[in-house]
């Protein structure tokens, strides 16, 4: 079984701020720490976020998320998921779907928009996002909070490519390559409300899982047992513990989506991770999700393809398939036109 059994915390500041020397070897040490925990683990803590985001940011995030939830079930349902686009508004509690089981929580969902003359709510992922009114501090709030998770994102893609071993003090092509895959992110927001779980529900608060892009910065309020995540037995292929994620005050969740393993050559690992919520309290988490853009095609570096060998030389055997480039846009489509069961409207 791992050796572990809670997650690393990483201090992402020598990433924020001014570049200097002593910052470059302070990069170093935290890309280092970076590569274990993508490699042992898939999640981490992410601290040092300070310079970007306070920690009244963080409360009133959630506060806005919470107030929303708490608004009558009419008035969340005419920002509902539609037909079409499939995506963008409010689910109520068992219409998000993970694993063909209904999910016992409530969400609102919003992606990156699209040019207006681009817009078509026919089309999946297309069409405006629908922001509540109630609240009427939800939207500037958390447009604040998607400028902010952006910081956060472009310093994780820096450290993971640190983490590869990829010069990015220069211009080489690996990191220009990295810079282009997401020069325009095609980022999700979630907020989400978990009732306690029922006894009887089918399925759980949210199903396990693995995230489809780069980065999941996930703010949570103060709920312990709630998130877990799947540890795997490096001894068996099959074999693994579920252990708690609890908030670590000051701190976000982050963990690693399909896209980072494609590009670090199947060395860094997307983990399983589910929600089961049984305490009596309403929780509330906003996950974001820093992306790819939505045309990107990611494919292996060929600084992860020697790392990998390096490291693990049984890995690289001719007999094992090897990881083919992923156009992100259609892959993202295909994942999130299962994820939803909606109801006719009435």
């Amino acid at each position: 079984m791992p050796t572990a059994l809670t997650l690393p915390i990483i201090d992402i500041s020598p990433f924020l701020g001014e570049r200097t020397p002593a910052s470059l070897l302070a990069r170093q040490a935290t890309a280092a720490q970076v590569h274990d925990a993508c490699t042992r683990y898939g999640f981490f803590y992410l601290s040092g976020i300070e310079s970007v985001v306070s920690q009244e940011e963080m409360d009133e995030a959630l506060s806005v998320a919470r107030e929303f939830f708490g608004r009558p079930e009419e008035e969340k349902a005419l920002l509902r998921i539609k037909k079409g686009d499939g995506a963008r508004g409010w689910q109520k509690i068992g219409e998000n779907v993970t694993q063909y089981k209904a999910d016992w929580h409530e969400g609102w969902d919003a992606y990156k928009p699209l040019p207006p003359s681009e817009e078509d709510a026919t089309k999946l992922l297309h069409g405006p996002n629908q922001w509540p009114t109630h609240p009427s501090s939800f939207r500037p709030v958390l447009e604040r909070w998607v400028e902010k998770m952006h910081v956060l994102g472009y310093a994780l893609t820096e450290a993971t490519a640190l983490a590869l071993g990829i010069d990015v003090e220069g211009d080489s092509d690996e990191w220009r390559k990295m810079r282009a895959w997401v020069r325009d992110p095609f980022w999700v927001l979630r907020t989400i409300g978990y009732p306690p779980l029922p006894e009887d529900a089918e399925g759980i608060s949210c199903g396990a899982h693995k995230d489809y892009g780069y980065y999941t910065l996930l703010h949570a309020d103060s709920t312990l047992g709630a998130l877990q995540v799947f540890l795997r037995d490096s001894s068996s292929e099959a074999g693994g513990t579920w252990i708690n994620a609890d908030p670590v005050p000051g701190a976000f969740v982050v963990n690693i989506g399909e896209m980072v393993e494609v590009l670090s050559a199947g060395l860094y690992k997307a983990t399983l991770h589910r929600v089961i919520h049984k305490a009596p309290s309403y929780r509330v988490s906003i996950p974001f999700f820093f992306e790819p853009s939505y045309d990107a095609l990611i494919e292996p570096l060929p600084s992860a393809l020697r790392l990998r060998s390096q490291l693990s030389p049984s890995s690289s055997s001719t007999t094992e398939a090897p990881i083919k480039p992923v156009h992100y846009g259609t892959f993202l489509a295909s994942k999130v036109a299962g994820n939803f069961a909606l109801e006719a409207e009435g």
